[in-house]
């Protein structure tokens, strides 16, 4: 009677144990992550000026909301115009040719305030920037080339977000 005791449970335990399957366990998402995952959520939601979402936004709503949405306003300086961006960062010496994925991306005119403002992605197959940021309709929010849009770069401002 032991014997065959030993042997159900063995073949329960073989049975549980078979069933069982370990899931891997997900690496914890970065700052970065968590940034980028709301930023393309975001995708072809329409632009208005003064707009910080959810349903439109403009160029600094975007930034602002993104930054919001993942606890990290405290690493942008709070909600600001683009302009107020740029100066917030170059008072901490952040403004940098070099930036990391989830740096912020400024444009301005040779001679005028910055007037646009996105977030960097990171680089094409062809090696060219890309950024994240909410144009004038038709295009809203939308990814596109740092250097495709009618103002030029200005600089790429350095948020220090875990990677």
């Amino acid at each position: 009677m032991i014997r065959v005791r030993s042997v159900l449970f063995a073949l329960a335990l073989a049975a549980l144990v078979a069933g069982f399957q370990i899931q891997p366990v997900a690496a914890a998402e970065t700052e970065v992550d968590g940034v980028f995952r709301f930023a393309t959520r975001q995708l072809n939601k329409p632009f208005r000026l003064g707009a910080d979402g959810l349903r439109r936004y403009d160029c600094s709503g975007l930034v602002y909301r993104t930054f919001k949405e993942n606890g990290l306003t405290v690493l942008i300086g709070g909600e600001r115009r683009a302009h107020g961006y740029y100066k917030w960062f170059k008072a901490r010496d952040r403004v940098t040719r070099n930036p990391r994925k989830g740096d912020l991306v400024v444009w301005a005119r040779r001679g005028h305030r910055v007037s646009h403002i996105g977030i960097f992605k990171g680089y094409n197959r062809r090696g060219k920037p890309i950024a994240i940021s909410a144009l004038v309709n038709p295009w809203g929010v939308t990814t596109h080339k740092v250097h495709s849009i009618k103002i030029p770069l200005k600089a790429y401002l350095r948020v220090r977000l875990d990677r």
